[in-house]
């Protein structure tokens, strides 16, 4: 995949670029008394066996803030199921969950069946359902039925969407939560066991007594920043809720999901306080440390004005395959982040959904005029090149496979490439005498892409 320029070793005319996905629309809307202000902003997807999953957070007309659970037999109609779980104004038919809000949920493979599902979160104070303080690890055997860890993992407020996941690349699980280095950015902490408490460096002018959560610092140097806004971007803008994927179809792949904030002058030169709007971008990693904005593109844009998210959006965590498609989900607002109002705002606020390309979310592209890609030198095995491309109908490329040196091997020169015309996803590539690569498994070979007016998302052997 190219999600940077890791694999390059010469390009000519041609750029990597951030492919937006398709929006398609809203698909869970603010209808109950418990949503009664808003649903959102934070959330958890996931295709568990047959059945789509989404947990996400309400709040009410008072301000309070719960946590709650929607599925899906399709992931894009979904239904509300009555849980009987939390007592709402004297009724338990809500699908309120019995957690505290701002978390989200993973599936941990190392975990015993009772402990199946893990949720981490902050809890939010005293306006979310439980009164919680502290990243506290939850667990559960079917994702309803919540037990929370004794320990807190951290005497931190990490305000808002916080995650943890299994990273079998290194063999631990690892959490991002939001931090402030002065303004607001992304903190990560490695972790042996995620149910005893995470490592931290505390600060001396700081209290983490056990005896006062309400009083615990949010975090700002007690965790490695991993990303942050830097001089490229403007002064007024910071990022927040990174929702950071593993991605599964490719070897070494992350991708996180901030949203941006751009803040809007503060009174008395501006309206409101903390108020602002926000989009999505996207980051690349290969270790979930390092990462790479590319062009900075907006990932997930706002919509017009007016429009349901016109004014604020947030990445839900999770990622769903659908065949050749990648679907996501975000919450989305048609106000700005300071311009809330618990009185007058009713039913604010829905669930989008999006989809991608499988690969698609970055892709080297060439113009009309043309271009080329030469790779360092790499060692396969398989037997065919597939490559996730699209030429439209104008467009066009050919690939050459050289030798280390950079000379063109027999038979697998660019004139010998039959031209590929094609929007696939695993197109095989062939030359005048077929498609088998397999003499050249196991050797340093370079390949080398000619193209115009071409989108190249990956390539593979296989």
């Amino acid at each position: 995949m190219f999600i940077d320029d890791l694999l390059i070793e010469y390009s000519n005319r041609v750029s990597l670029k951030i492919n937006p996905p398709l929006k398609t629309g809203p698909v869970l809307h603010a209808d109950k008394p418990w949503e009664s202000h808003r649903v959102g902003a934070y959330g958890t997807v996931m295709k568990d066996g047959a059945l789509y999953k989404m947990w996400y957070d309400a709040i009410d007309e008072k301000g309070n803030i719960f946590h709650c659970y929607a599925i899906s037999t399709d992931g894009i109609h979904w239904e509300k199921p009555n849980l009987g779980l939390v007592d709402y104004h004297g009724s338990r038919n809500n699908n309120i969950l019995p957690l505290p809000p701002c978390g989200t949920v993973f599936i941990d493979p190392k975990a015993p069946p009772a402990q199946k599902y893990k949720y981490v979160t902050y809890g939010h104070g005293r306006k979310g359902f439980l009164g919680e303080y502290g990243i506290r690890v939850w667990w559960s055997e079917d994702g309803l039925r919540w037990k929370p860890n004794s320990d807190y993992a951290l005497p931190l407020n990490a305000d808002t969407q916080n995650q943890a996941f299994w990273d079998d690349r290194i063999g631990k699980y690892v959490a991002y939560l939001r931090a402030w280095h002065p303004m607001r950015c992304i903190a990560r902490v490695e972790i042996e066991d995620i149910l005893k408490p995470w490592p931290y460096k505390p600060r001396e002018d700081k209290s983490y007594s056990p005896e006062n959560p309400s009083s615990w610092p949010v975090p700002t140097t007690e965790l490695p920043i991993v990303f942050k806004y830097d001089d490229f971007d403007p002064e007024n803008v910071d990022h927040y809720n990174p929702c950071v994927v593993k991605y599964p179809y490719a070897r070494d792949v992350y991708y996180m999901f901030p949203s941006a904030y751009l803040h809007f002058p503060e009174p008395p030169l501006g309206k409101r306080h903390n108020d602002g709007l926000l989009d999505i971008q996207l980051a690349t990693s290969r270790d979930g440390i390092e990462w790479n904005r590319l062009s900075r593109d907006t990932y997930v844009r706002l919509g017009r004005m007016g429009e349901m998210d016109s004014g604020m959006i947030y990445m839900l965590v999770g990622m769903i395959r659908e065949g050749d498609d990648l679907w996501m989900y975000y919450a989305g607002y048609d106000y700005s982040h300071g311009a809330y109002d618990l009185e007058k705002m009713r039913y604010k606020g829905a669930i989008f959904r999006v989809v991608q390309r499988l690969d698609g979310f970055t892709s080297y592209d060439a113009g009309f005029k043309g271009g080329e890609l030469i790779t360092k030198p790499i060692i396969f095995t398989g037997s065919r090149l597939t490559l996730n491309v699209d030429t439209s109908a104008t467009g066009e490329l050919k690939v050459e496979i050289q030798d280390e040196d950079g000379k063109p091997i027999t038979n697998f020169d660019l004139n010998s490439c039959k031209p590929i015309h094609a929007n696939e996803c695993f197109k095989v590539v062939e030359w005048q005498h077929g498609d088998d690569v397999s003499p050249l498994s196991g050797k340093p070979i370079r390949l080398r892409f000619s193209m115009r007016n071409t989108k190249l998302y990956a390539f593979q052997f296989v």
